[in-house]
């Protein structure tokens, strides 16, 4: 039965090895990469194949690293960075094309299955380097034929290209939260929305090309005072108003009585 990656290695460094199931998942704290890498790679993790799988090998070393890495804190100045690609140099010998010799398992290396290979490729890449499958746990043993392993990390390979891109998506989102959704929105606008509607010079310049726009008189504020003066005005005007009309009207009533006055005395001359 191969180790899980949750499982500490029995080498020397054993102290220096990090735990994956450490009770991360009780942390109050959003979502990181480091947290968010560390849960998909669990889901997949396992310590047995299923039929037609084969194990590829990764350093110890590099899985150390991943490791640390995921279980850092973001808060912390000195915590891990992200490990490199996925090269496997401390395997393979590129250069003689051949796998390096005395190294032992657990120690220097350590196995996974398709899916979980394919996620760590996905998510740091390999540099080109060819991965190293194996039936078993065993380095020096024959190799997987190369058609063997492209159809083992197709399947796998779509998956974590999905997986990755939705988790890449959803830390961004996360990240940039309604920043976000505001840059689309104005990257949908045109620019002669922007320069009408949004630019704000473009009211001040108008008004010096144009000479000015229209003018509003600015309403005055009426206090208890004004209000009461304007009543007393208005009172004034009013009483003002039916002196006249009674002037006015008692005029009339002389006029009219003196020329009654003024018939009578012709109509008592006729007569008389």
């Amino acid at each position: 039965m191969a180790p899980s990656l949750s499982s500490r290695p029995a080498s020397p460094s054993d102290d220096e090895s990090v735990d994956l199931e450490c009770g991360l998942a009780s942390s109050q704290h959003p979502l990181t990469r480091r947290q968010m890498e560390r849960d998909l790679v669990l889901i997949f993790d396992s310590r047995e194949l299923r039929r037609h799988e084969a194990w590829f090998l990764v350093e110890t070393k590099w899985l150390d690293a991943w490791m640390s890495y995921v279980l850092g804190d973001d808060d912390d100045a000195d915590a891990p960075k992200r490990p490199g690609p996925l090269k496997n140099d401390t395997l393979f010998d590129r250069e003689e094309f051949r796998v390096r010799d005395n190294l032992i398992q657990t120690k220097d290396y350590r196995g996974v299955n398709p899916q979980v290979y394919a996620l760590y490729a996905e998510l740091y890449g390999t540099d080109d380097a060819k991965p190293i499958a194996r039936w078993t746990l065993d380095l020096y043993a024959t190799p997987v034929m190369i058609d063997d392993v492209r159809e083992m990390l197709h399947v796998p390979g779509l998956k974590a290209r999905s997986l990755v891109t939705e988790m890449n998506e959803e830390l961004q989102s996360h990240e940039k939260g309604l920043e976000g959704l505001k840059t689309r929105e104005e990257d949908k606008e045109s620019w002669t929305y922007r320069c009408l509607c949004r630019c704000e010079f473009l009211v001040p310049c108008l008004n010096r090309l144009l000479g000015g726009g229209p003018t509003y008189k600015k309403e005055k504020e009426t206090s208890w005072g004004d209000y009461f003066s304007c009543c007393k005005r208005k009172r004034r005007r009013v009483k003002k108003s039916n002196k006249r009309k009674k002037s006015k009207e008692s005029r009339q009533e002389e006029e009219t009585s003196s020329e009654e006055t003024s018939n009578d005395e012709e109509t008592h001359g006729l007569l008389g």
